[in-house]
């Protein structure tokens, strides 16, 4: 019942803060997706062996999680306007880096992403996120799989920036100036 309930509040706040209007993930999951979520997430624990390959090496871990959630099957959950004019308002225009060791826009992606990250923002994402388990899991892409999941839980618990906030909220602020650059 509490994850039903989860999801509900995932539906009713997934428009406001991500961009899967239109999308397959605007709605929430029925009971025969909630249950193929379940299954995957049963199937993943069996992969310790994968797991405990993807946890090895922090750094590998990372840039892979950021490779993956570039893919355009996530693009539904890149952040939204909402999101991105709040970070923009606070924070002004990312900053241009000339130089490829410069902390400045790193620095500035993280202080933009916790800024909007609030407790139900990362709920929500982490939400929707698990449900791309299912597909990964049947396809047996174990090492995306762990991924998905391993970024849902760090998304979901606290204030770090996850590689998949991080990714939504750069796609999110591309996808921004983009549309705006002309204005």
């Amino acid at each position: 019942m509490m994850r039903q309930t989860l999801y509900d509040q995932a539906a009713a706040y997934t428009t406001r803060f991500t961009t899967c209007q239109g999308t397959w993930l605007e709605h929430a999951p029925d009971a025969d997706e909630q249950q193929r979520i379940d299954q995957a997430s049963r199937a993943l624990r069996q992969q310790r062996r994968e797991a405990l390959a993807f946890h090895q090496d922090a750094e590998t871990a990372h840039l892979f999680s950021l490779d993956l959630f570039r893919g355009p099957e996530f693009a539904p959950l890149h952040l939204s306007d909402n999101l991105i004019v709040q970070i923009l308002d606070r924070f002004g225009a990312p900053p241009l880096v000339e130089v490829a060791d410069d902390p400045a826009f790193a620095v500035y992606l993280r202080n933009a992403a916790l800024s909007v990250a609030t407790g139900q923002v990362r709920r929500v994402l982490a939400a929707q996120l698990r449900r791309f388990l299912p597909q990964y899991v049947a396809a047996q892409e174990w090492r995306k799989a762990v991924a998905i999941d391993y970024n849902a839980f760090r998304t979901a618990l606290g204030n770090e920036l996850s590689p998949f906030l991080a990714q939504m909220t750069l796609e999110g602020l591309a996808r921004w100036y983009e549309q705006h650059e002309s204005e």
